[in-house]
């Protein structure tokens, strides 16, 4: 039986702020700027920089106390001048914090004025995303932050310089918008199954590219690789839009009301029914056959289903997660026959409740130490350690941040192979 209790004892949720910075660091050439204390950039470039062992471009506009109690308008105008005279970006993005939208700061006035004051910076693109610390946690403040993308750029022509895209049109392109559940490794795999259908693909945002962990020469204020800003103006050209996680389909329904882009909201690609569903929407769409490699990755997954079915049934699991990925995970188990002892959410996640047969409450750490010790395995991110250690409970990683285990942005959770994957961890854990 759980204590009632009226505070967050080990919090599991990231700030919005930091989900926002996520989703900036998606797309080429953006200089991320957070309308807050440098404390909080500090807290965030730290986690993610953990997360995925790469430096993280993130500026502040850097309030002080008097700044906070007055009100930081000026330090906005201030800040955004300054990154667009030092560093040049192609796109500047804009996220609030808590301290300033309890103040009240509007960064659309904020932003207006500057341009009076500044012509010339009439035509350089910023994208503000209002990403309080009480909206929810990380998801939240990613997806405000695709929607922010999608609103201000998509369609949008620039007078920036063109990095060449003269081959574009030589296949239909399909718009992708990966939720905040899915590592780099992911969306470079979401990218290549829909690639093998015949597609060009625009991922907004992409981070396969900007945080997939390769060599740079040196770290840049800017984001180096992601979505270009000329992938955004052909987003009205798709031929049809994926939607990935419950959280993104607003998102998708955006493109869909403004551009009449068929849409499909993906709400888990781990599992065999999941990514069957996916293949074959994706091959009626196409005209296409489906590709060998997917049929042989699908029939290397039954097998594993048919070799081990009996290990995967009916072992007790507690996850606590981000909702997304809670549900992505969740849904799997349970059709290898798994049960969903304990489901704990991060934040209250996008409002849409599509059947899960294991009810999801929202919880912290606290509450997985309470109620996990008659489980077989725990599923959360690496805070979940001393849980798992105190109950002497295996734990596997996910979610993020994940800092103990090496090589996690480039794993595969999703797919036939993702799945495949995931259940060999999951057995190799239990054992």
């Amino acid at each position: 039986m759980t204590k009632l209790r009226h505070y967050n004892g080990n919090p599991q949720k990231n700030s919005p702020a930091l989900g926002a910075t996520l989703a900036f660091l998606g797309v080429n050439g953006l200089l991320a700027l957070l309308h807050g204390s440098q404390g909080c950039s500090s807290f965030i470039r730290l986690q993610l920089s953990r997360h995925y062992k790469e430096p993280i471009p993130l500026n502040s506009t850097a309030l002080l106390e008097e700044s906070v109690i007055f009100g930081g308008w000026d330090h906005l105008k201030k800040g955004i001048a300054v990154a667009a005279d030092k560093y040049k970006p192609q796109i500047i993005g804009v996220m609030s914090s808590g301290l300033t939208e309890t103040y009240g700061d509007d960064m659309v006035s904020a932003l207006a004025s500057l341009r009076l004051e500044r012509p010339d910076l009439e035509d350089l693109p910023v994208v503000l995303a209002s990403t309080p610390d009480y909206i929810g946690s990380m998801q939240e403040g990613y997806q405000r932050t695709v929607e922010a993308l999608l609103m201000t750029l998509a369609g949008k022509t620039n007078k920036t310089k063109s990095l060449g895209l003269a081959d574009f049109n030589d296949a239909p392109s399909v718009a992708l918008l990966p939720g905040c559940h899915l590592t780099p490794g992911d969306v470079d795999e979401l990218k290549e199954i829909v690639k093998s259908f015949g597609y060009r693909v625009i991922t907004v945002p992409d981070l396969s590219i900007s945080l997939d962990g390769h060599a740079e020469l040196e770290a840049a204020p800017v984001v180096q690789g992601g979505t270009l800003i000329e992938e955004f103006q052909r987003l009205p050209e798709c031929k049809a839009c994926f939607s990935f996680g419950l959280s993104m389909e607003k998102a998708g329904e955006f493109l869909k009301k403004t551009y009449q882009i068929p849409h499909f909201n993906i709400p888990s690609l781990t599992g065999l029914t999941a990514t069957d569903t996916f293949i074959l929407t994706l091959a009626k769409i196409s005209g296409k056959t489906i590709p060998e490699r997917l049929l042989r990755q699908r029939s290397r997954l039954l097998d594993t289903l048919a070799d081990y079915h009996d290990q995967l049934g009916g072992q007790k699991i507690a996850i606590a997660l981000e909702m997304d990925l809670l549900y992505s995970l969740g849904s799997c188990l349970v059709e290898v026959g798994s049960e969903i002892s304990v489901a704990l959410s991060a934040s209250q996640g996008s409002g849409n409740t599509l059947s899960l047969p294991f009810p999801v409450e929202v919880g912290d750490l606290e509450i997985l130490e309470e109620r996990a010790a008659d489980c077989d395995l725990i599923i959360a991110n690496s805070n979940g350690r001393q849980a798992a250690g105190m109950l002497k409970v295996p734990h596997l990683r996910a979610g993020l941040p994940v800092f103990d285990r090496a090589g996690y942005p480039q794993k595969r959770w999703i797919g036939y192979e993702g799945t495949q994957q995931f259940l060999f961890d999951m057995l190799n854990s239990l054992s």
